[in-house]
């Protein structure tokens, strides 16, 4: 099982925003997420701006039992800046495309 700890979150638009990373062998691996507030189709997900975005539901952190949507995608590069540039596009489009 791959342990994903949280590196750095920020709001962006007044969208909660994260970097992950996990380290496996040798390697550094970094996800970015994005909070979605009212749900997103899956033609939206599949038209994202970044490849092989998903989504996935996460516990909220302040109430206990309570679950909310966030998308995601693996980031294969080491400037974690530009994948910071890479969640924000994600964040604004999130922003546009939610049902």
């Amino acid at each position: 099982m791959i342990l994903w700890q949280t590196a750095k979150r920020w709001t962006y638009r007044g969208r909660n925003c994260e970097i992950q990373r996990t380290d496996v062998a040798d390697a550094t691996q970094y996800r970015g997420l994005v909070q979605v507030e009212s749900g997103l189709s899956d033609g939206a997900l599949a038209a994202g701006p970044v490849a092989d975005l998903r989504r996935r539901s996460r516990p909220t952190r302040d109430e206990a039992g309570e679950y909310r949507e966030w998308v995601y995608f693996g980031w294969s590069g080491d400037a974690v800046a530009d994948l910071r540039d890479e969640v924000n596009d994600v964040a604004e489009y999130v922003a546009d495309a939610e049902l």
